[in-house]
């Protein structure tokens, strides 16, 4: 006989899972963890056991403690296999490209993302954040182009459902990817919507991670503008408020782009404040090491390789080597997860490491790598023939989501009767507003401070009154109305080139980052989450 069902036993599990639920929102999570485990002993209801998992999957998830999460989500996987039923699989493929796309396994990510738009959906969101699971896991390839035409279909499910966090979470999604190209304007008109659409938002655990991961990206953009005040300012506040709710990622990133920001203070004010940078970058790279947070290794190996070579710079006993070597061990990681953006810069640097070496061969390889990359990302203009991404300019999109210098393709269909994107020919449709060309002197960094306090305070307005909205700003930007809205001699023989601690650790986690290569059916979920309810 099989077992039977205890009616008493359920109400106790169901309230548990419920009473989680609370603890969870008011930022209690190793208690609300708790009872979510103690609710899956006793819960016999296929449907309530593939929520439950899912909450502890994304706890786990937003506490960067990624294994464990993957515990749960594998458990998830199989129940929605046994149950053969569609509407799970297309969350359970979602959550499974989540996991992937937060252990930097970008492939994945984006296979299993295409498998859930496969399926039929319950939930009519599922759709949107397949897209942008694909839209992040191909900016984590660098592939610009796809990511943003993957961010704008996720923008049209948003719309279309009215998902605010959904549509946040794209305009901080845009916010990274322009300021990797380093469209600075662009990246703070997004950031500044993401703002916006969280003042909407009433709990207050939401409010908090959002704002936390908001605030960090937009001291990224600050500090590459030179406002190094208020990008401080930012990271501050993000740094507290990913503290309070335990989400160790962005308390590392935080910790990363700190030490940036004290490296910028260091040129200008002290040579004490240029050496904080150096803890805060240990700090940070041990963090992302012990949750194994690769994306995250990349980012902090890249700032110290930065750091190295500024330091020496400016006599602070840092030395060619110890650079060389950072840039390195950075490289070996972004090669290892497909970053390509990364290895790009890894290369500039080691380019002008070797030349100031006047090791004139290893300067060449570098500088062949340099003009690889650059081609395979095309981060080039068509009709210039220069690339972007080295320095702030803005830039345009058509709807087949090739991208141009912003001055270049204004000329080109103002010029033209016959107006066709130059790569792929396709019709291309520009709309002449400010969403599309930035002014002179909207990305100037006066206007970058000032932008700055209106983060801080609220959501813009316009100047009849209404709401600046992100979908407006997205689909203005792709070109289509939104549907609703000397020789150096190295100075160092030793093995380790005088590396940070944190760096000359055993990586623990290396036979496990080699373990998620095997095709097992993990996953993680997302709707139905702790933030859904």
């Amino acid at each position: 006989m099989g077992r039977s069902i205890d009616p008493m036993g359920q109400r106790i599990a169901k309230h548990e899972m419920d009473s989680g639920v609370k603890l969870y929102h008011r930022r209690r999570q190793l208690q609300a963890m708790g009872r979510w485990r103690a609710a899956l002993k006793r819960l016999r209801n296929p449907e309530d056991r593939f929520v439950t998992l899912g909450y502890l999957a994304q706890a786990h998830c937003e506490n960067g403690e990624f294994q464990e999460m993957l515990t749960y989500a594998m458990q998830q996987i199989e129940l929605a296999n046994a149950r053969d039923d569609p509407y799970m699989k297309a969350e359970a493929f979602l959550n499974l490209a989540k996991a992937y796309e937060r252990l930097a396994d970008f492939s994945k990510a984006i296979s299993y993302g295409r498998s859930s738009l496969q399926h039929r959906s319950m939930d009519p969101r599922t759709p949107g954040y397949a897209h942008l699971v694909i839209a992040l896991a191909q900016l984590g390839f660098s592939q610009f182009q796809p990511s943003l035409e993957a961010f704008e279909q996720a923008m049209q499910v948003a719309n279309k459902t009215g998902d605010k966090l959904l549509e946040l979470q794209i305009c901080v999604g845009l916010g990274a990817l322009f300021t990797l190209l380093k469209d600075l304007g662009k990246a703070l008109v997004f950031l500044r919507n993401a703002l916006a659409i969280l003042h909407t938002v009433t709990m207050d655990d939401v409010h908090a991670k959002y704002k936390s991961v908001i605030l960090y990206h937009l001291s990224v953009v600050l500090r590459k503008s030179g406002a190094i005040v208020d990008a401080k300012d930012a990271c501050d506040e993000a740094l507290r408020l990913s503290m309070d709710s335990g989400n160790r990622p962005v308390q590392a990133r935080c910790l990363s782009s700190l030490a940036d920001i004290n490296r910028e203070l260091g040129e200008t004010e002290a040579k004490e404040t240029f050496t904080k940078s150096w803890a805060r970058y240990d700090a940070a790279y041990e963090i992302m090491r012990l949750i194994n947070d690769r994306t995250g290794q990349v980012l902090v190996l890249g700032s110290m390789a930065k750091s190295a070579s500024e330091g020496r710079r400016h006599d602070l006993g840092q030395c060619e080597c110890q650079a060389i070597q950072l840039n390195k061990k950075c490289l070996d990681v972004a090669k290892n997860i497909g970053c390509k953006h990364a290895m790009l810069k890894c290369h500039l640097r080691l380019q002008e490491l070797y030349r100031q070496l006047c090791d004139e061969d290893s300067e060449d390889i570098a500088k062949k790598a340099v003009t690889s990359l650059t081609q395979e990302m095309e981060l080039f203009c068509n009709f210039c023939g220069q690339r972007y991404g080295l320095k702030d300019e803005s830039l345009q999109a058509l709807r087949c989501s090739h991208i141009f210098h912003e001055r270049c393709l204004h000329n080109h269909l103002t010029q033209r009767e016959n107006k066709t994107c130059p790569k792929c020919q396709c019709k291309a449709i520009l709309m002449d507003n400010i969403s599309i060309q930035l002014s002179p002197s909207a990305g100037s960094l006066d206007n970058v401070g000032a932008a700055a306090s209106g983060l801080c305070r609220g959501p813009s307005t316009s100047a009849q009154g209404g709401s600046t909205t992100a979908s407006s700003h997205i689909s203005n930007f792709v070109g289509h109305p939104a549907p609703s809205l000397m020789r150096i001699k190295p100075c160092c023989s030793k093995d380790d080139f005088g590396l940070p601690q944190a760096l000359l650790a055993v990586d623990e986690n290396a036979e496990a980052s080699r373990v998620l290569k095997s095709p097992q059916p993990l996953v993680i979920s997302r709707s139905l989450t702790v933030t859904d309810v």
